[in-house]
């Protein structure tokens, strides 16, 4: 039987027909995103986790930018941050660190050519600009390197490949190379620098990754609609094969990387100063935990106390004021190890319950006056990250403390702070110690506490790295 006859017995003629002559495909009408809602202008719309994106603006050709941190032109610190910082400095320092900051400029002075002409016209850029300049001359002045990242003000790639991305606070993978080679710039102009293993490493393209953007995220929590995704290329980068160490084919990295989300693999500002410095970079950066969190981990650790880098690189974005005095509380005493290797004043064990924990109480009236002593407090699970605790003084004033651990931050259970040396509390003797534990704590949970002097704990973190 031909073909045709058995079409025609099958009754398919009238089918195929049919689909020959059907019709177009429906059409819809496409509106193009996105007009800015009225909520984004009301102060109530930013409450909770919404208060870091206040408040939302659109810019030019689908850019999203936030006036509070995109928009600001103050930035830096107190002069009492700025004095904590120099502390921090000499403090590395004596530890044969040197420390450098990459002080990145918010996305309003790196792309003001892209904000609505009449935001533009009440953004101070000038005023910004100066602050900026004037941040990281003083962060020299306290002896930091800090290498000059205002490049970024004057070049911002191209539309293709753009150095900050359209509705999301972070930088693009080509930012962040551009970045790294200003850092690197700025590297080889140390002495201490010179000495450092070198090694060649290339950077190759590894896909496509895109992103939903965080101001996009937010905008459709407030408008209810959204951009489209922004797609860019992915970076990886590996040693070359060809490249031999200098000093050895194994060798433990002596330039860390304590950043932020910045620093996370996805942009590979790691990898990038890998590239263009030729030396291995140990990336020990935090993703949403502020300024702070990576530096309390890496140096908080034992692989900074038995074999501390040559060269330490924090990367801070400039919205951030560094001055927080917690920060520095804990840090400063981190460097010496606490009370690990310094004679204890006061020192208890204890297995905890829910509520009120008494756990040090200075029964000898021995003179610990709080501005010379620190606390050093070692819970038996690793996994706890809040610490919640009270210092009474002889003089009858209290100061209740919160410690809190960012999620991102992998836990160690402890707890190393300074007690009070501001003026309202310098001279006060330490009277007693108490902890509060949630109903909820873990069963079987103990805690061990220890007071030792600043002066103690530093010669003993000295003697150590002499030894």
């Amino acid at each position: 039987m031909k073909a045709v006859e058995i079409l025609a017995s099958l009754g398919l003629f009238g089918l195929l027909a049919s689909i020959a002559h059907a019709e177009e495909p429906p059409q819809y009408p496409v509106e193009r995103c996105c007009d800015i809602c009225p909520q984004t202008l009301q102060d109530t719309t930013y409450s909770g986790d919404m208060g870091e994106f206040t408040k939302l603006v659109k810019g030019q050709d689908d850019w999203l930018f936030r006036t509070r941190t995109d928009l600001m032109t103050q930035m830096g610190t107190t002069p009492e941050g700025y004095a904590h910082l120099q502390e921090l400095r000499d403090a590395l320092k004596a530890r044969g660190v040197e420390l450098m900051v990459v002080y990145i400029p918010t996305r309003g002075m790196a792309n003001a050519e892209m904000l609505d002409p009449a935001v533009r016209q009440g953004y101070n850029l000038d005023e910004a600009k100066n602050n900026y300049h004037q941040v990281i001359e003083k962060m020299r002045s306290l002896g930091i390197r800090v290498p000059d990242l205002t490049p970024l003000l004057y070049e911002h790639g191209t539309a293709e490949k753009p150095f900050f991305f359209k509705r999301d606070h972070h930088w693009t993978p080509n930012g962040a190379e551009f970045t790294a080679s200003l850092v690197a710039d700025e590297l080889r102009k140390s002495d201490v620098f010179k000495n450092i293993p070198r090694k060649e490493f290339v950077s190759r393209s590894d896909g496509q990754m895109y992103k939903i953007g965080s101001l996009n995220e937010a905008f459709n929590k407030v408008c209810g609609y959204s951009y489209a995704n922004q797609y860019v290329t992915r970076f990886a980068t590996e040693p070359k094969e060809e490249s031999s160490d200098l000093f050895g084919d194994e060798v433990t990295p002596q330039v860390v990387l304590a950043g932020t989300s910045f620093s996370s693999p996805q942009y590979n500002f790691a990898g990038f100063l890998k590239q263009h410095a030729n030396v291995d970079v140990d990336n020990r950066s935090v993703s949403g935990g502020g300024f702070h969190s990576a530096m309390l981990q890496y140096l908080g650790s034992q692989d900074f106390q038995s074999n501390p880098p040559k060269i330490l690189i924090w990367e801070i974005t400039s919205y951030y004021d560094i001055s927080m005095p917690i920060f520095y509380r804990q840090i400063m005493p981190m460097l010496a190890d606490g009370c690990r290797m310094a004679p204890a004043e006061m020192s208890q064990k204890i297995k905890l319950r829910p509520g009120k924990n008494e756990l040090l109480v200075n029964a000898d009236v021995k003179p610990i006056r709080s501005e010379r002593y620190i606390a050093d407090i070692q819970f038996s699970q690793p996994d706890i990250k809040e610490l919640q605790s009270a210092f009474w003084y002889m003089s009858g004033s209290k100061e209740s403390l919160l410690i809190s651990r960012s999620r991102e931050v992998e836990p160690d259970g402890r707890f190393v702070f300074r007690l009070r040396d501001d003026t309202e509390w310098a001279g006060q003797t330490l009277l007693s110690m108490e902890i509060t534990m949630p109903d909820d704590m873990p069963a079987g949970l103990e805690v061990e506490a220890k007071i030792c002097s600043r002066a103690s704990a530093n010669q003993a973190s000295l003697q150590a790295n002499v030894d």
